[in-house]
């Protein structure tokens, strides 16, 4: 998507400036997480080992952390068509076919986003009265963050179903690169 030339005029070039915004947002904060993960992962093994202290707390922090972090990753990867595919006979449809192929892949993904987005919540409430034990945060709030990634992902396949392939969403194939 960083490659790729906006649209002249329209609602595509509405789409792909929101798009990009979401993705560099996705990316800044899932990174972001990460780091932080990173920085008190750290630091619990410097209080344990060096100083003696227990820090309990950090793993109910940490693995917060890492569900939003994959959250945000997700949403991004799915904007950039970068989630793992198997494309057994997409290169011998013909345009017509491909492109119903798209929508109907989209369509079949946004039911299985809003099916796990509507899990996540019903979990999320369920959980509402188990709490962790060191910060006795909700469950809730693990829950929130998948919920969040699957809504995310279900609104743009709704868009792709709607919308269909875009040139500028795609990716220089691996052989195009290599030919150059």
């Amino acid at each position: 998507m960083e490659d790729a030339v906006a649209p002249r005029k329209g609602p595509d070039r509405i789409a792909f400036y929101t798009l990009r915004i979401v993705t560099r947002l996705c990316d800044g904060v899932g990174v972001t997480l990460m780091v932080a993960i990173l920085v008190l992962l750290v630091a619990a093994v410097i209080a344990r080992d060096l100083l003696g202290l227990g820090m309990p707390w950090t793993e109910e922090v940490a693995s917060m952390l890492a569900i939003y972090a994959i959250g945000f990753g997700s949403i991004s990867a799915w904007v950039r068509s970068e989630h793992l595919v198997v494309d057994l006979f997409s290169h011998k449809l013909s345009g017509l076919g491909k492109n119903i192929q798209y929508r109907l892949t989209a369509l079949i993904s946004c039911g299985f986003f809003a099916l796990a987005a509507w899990g996540a919540w019903i979990m999320s409430d369920m959980s509402a009265n188990n709490k962790t034990v060191s910060l006795s945060i909700s469950f809730s709030y693990l829950y929130y963050g998948v919920f969040f990634s699957f809504a995310g992902m279900a609104l743009i396949a709704v868009w792709q179903t709607l919308r269909g392939p875009v040139t500028w969403l795609e990716a220089p194939r691996e052989e195009e690169l290599i030919s150059q």
